[in-house]
């Protein structure tokens, strides 16, 4: 059986990439996409970020998973050079930031649809 160091080397970053990204993974794309979804779905709010709201209204849900895909894939470019130059602390405080950052959003959306209104808009715009 043949061995090749490129193949395992790529695998042990991808294994380690999805592990260290499962809370990214969980809130900034499954849980912003569900509940921004569904509060559209539902009319019970809009989206605030206007670049993501255009491509909503010309591409549809599916342009919202393509960023996040797209935003993944640049995660993971981050991950690698980060692990190749030995900035793994670097690495965890984006990990980390984009968790909370995930949550925060997830949060806003939550209020969003109960009818509590968005605390970010409050917070950025003053609305």
């Amino acid at each position: 059986m043949a061995y090749c160091k490129v193949c395992s080397h790529v695998q042990k970053n991808i294994k380690g990439f999805c592990y260290d990204i499962r809370y990214v993974f969980l809130f900034y794309v499954i849980g912003d996409i569900s509940t921004t979804v569904f509060a559209l779905e539902n009319e019970l709010g809009y989206e605030a970020n206007f670049i993501v709201s255009g491509f909503l209204a010309n591409y549809g849900y599916s342009s919202l998973v393509l960023i996040k895909l797209l935003f993944l894939f640049l995660c993971f470019l981050d991950y690698v050079y980060l692990r190749r130059r030995g900035h793994l602390s670097t690495w965890h405080v984006t990990r980390h930031s984009i968790s909370v950052l995930g949550i925060l959003v997830v949060t806003n959306n939550l209020l969003v649809i109960s009818g509590a209104g968005s605390p970010l808009s409050r917070l950025l715009y003053g609305f």
